[in-house]
This record gives structure tokens, sequence and C-alpha cells, in this order.
């Protein structure tokens, strides 16, 4: 139970670290490559990738699986988006067919924009028709969503397939 609830509070603590650097709009154009912050003086930052906040479970075990979406509209392969009844609110989102003892990420954008994509994932083959920033100007809502299937040690250990799900949800407004 401890090693539960010790993973269950790094996983909320990479949701927030996430969030708050997608927030920033050095990550406008790309959730896995370093931030284009070179502008900033006398030095540039020292950021790196978006993705990178989960990776704070590794030490545990723990192995983080990230992949952008084959299409803006659409989420990761791991995983299914439900639309919320309110949408300029999170959706629900359930994984597919995952593995124990993985953090899958999820990074979208709530657009309110007429026109634009809601949600917006990251898609860098749709740059062409989409836009090559992996979200948009206008104080839009960023959504990170972190969910661990964690099997606990005595499970695997008498060979009980179960696994627990954990999920960290936070959700900010960017800055630009």
């Amino acid at each position: 139970m401890g090693r539960g609830l010790l993973l269950y509070a790094l996983l909320q603590g990479a949701s927030r670290d996430t969030a708050r650097q997608a927030a920033l709009s050095y990550y406008s154009g790309s959730n896995t490559l370093p931030p284009d912050c070179t502008k900033l003086t006398p030095t540039a930052c020292s950021l790196k990738a978006l993705t990178s906040s989960a990776h704070q479970l590794d030490p545990l075990g723990v192995t983080v699986v990230y992949f952008d979406s084959t299409a803006i509209s659409a989420p990761p392969s791991y995983g299914t988006w439900v639309a919320n009844a309110d949408p300029t609110q999170p959706g629900t989102i359930t994984l597919n067919g995952a593995t124990a003892n993985n953090v899958y990420v999820f990074i979208y954008e709530l657009d309110a924009t007429g026109g634009n994509p809601s949600p917006r994932w990251s898609c860098p083959s749709c740059a062409a028709a989409s836009g090559a920033a992996v979200r948009t100007t206008g104080h839009q809502r960023a959504v990170v969503d972190l969910k661990l299937n964690w099997q606990p040690v005595m499970a695997r250990f008498l060979g009980i397939p179960s696994v627990i799900t954990f999920d960290a949800q936070t959700v900010v407004r960017m800055e630009y």
C-alpha cells in the first residue's frame, strides 16, 4: 500500500509539473522536443522536453510511454477519449491494452476558438493541414493526464494478474 501511495503522489507531482511547463509559450511547437527559449537573455533556458516530467517515476521501476497522435483530433493509440458534456472541460480517457507498471502520457489542448480542432493532440504528420504548433494562442486550456497501470509486488510475486490504474490529471490555462 505504501509503495502505491508513493507512486500516486509522484504521478500527481509529475502531472502538475508537466502542466506548469505546458502553459509556457516555449512549448507551443512540440511535446517531445526541448522548448524554443533560446531568445532568453543573458543565457538560454535549460528546460527539457515537456514529456520528461513523467520520468520522475523511472527510479521506481516504471516505464513512461508517450506517442504523438496520428490525427490532430484523436488521442495516442494507447487510449480512447470521450468528450465531456461541457466542451470547455477535459474528457474521459480510457487505456487500451495497457501494460502493467507503465505510465501513459496524454497531453492535449481544449480550444474554444471556433474552427479549431478541440481537443487538439500533438500530431507532427498533421502539421501541413493543422499548423506546426501543438497548441494555439488565446489562453486555451492544456490538459495533462497521466495514467499508471500498477501491479503490486505481491500480486506479481503470487502470479495474480491484477493491476490498479492511478490517474493524475491537471488542467492549466496557457500563458499565451
